[in-house]
């Protein structure tokens, strides 16, 4: 099993819109088991703007390590396994009405979604073995 993205994947990402973001991120965190965040020592980074509250998360290190470096420094990557972030922080964000980001970049916004809709999928890819959109 890999833990990074091919130098090809890199390129594509910056040109995938919110649905291939997606697709994307399923894919990698499904076979890798890990979601990755930013950590400023006592927990994972949310941003606030006037709209919502978003949780950037992203399904390997290195993406994550290049955002806090372009765009959130002081930052760490860390990661949590897949079945604690479904199963224990998507409940917790639920209650806190904290949409989640996935795979930001500087210069283009991630995919949003609320944490019950991700919950939704990942229960689905679990109960199916494999990921689907439609669960």
């Amino acid at each position: 099993m890999r833990y990074s993205p091919y130098a090809e994947e890199v390129i594509d990402i910056a040109t995938m819109n919110e649905a291939q973001l997606l697709e994307y991120f399923l894919t990698r965190v499904f076979e890798t088991e890990e979601v990755w965040g930013l950590d400023d020592g006592c927990e994972w980074i949310v941003t606030d703007n006037p709209a919502q509250s978003l949780m950037p998360i992203w399904p390997y290190r290195q993406l994550a390590e290049d955002a806090a470096r372009q765009q959130w420094s002081g930052y760490t990557a860390t990661a949590e396994s897949l079945e604690d972030f479904v199963y224990q922080t998507l409940g917790e964000l639920m209650e806190d009405d904290i949409i989640l980001e996935i795979m930001p970049a500087p210069d283009k916004a991630g995919c949003k979604i609320t944490p019950h809709r991700l919950f939704e999928i990942f229960t689905g890819m679990f109960n199916a073995g494999e990921y689907t959109l439609d669960s």
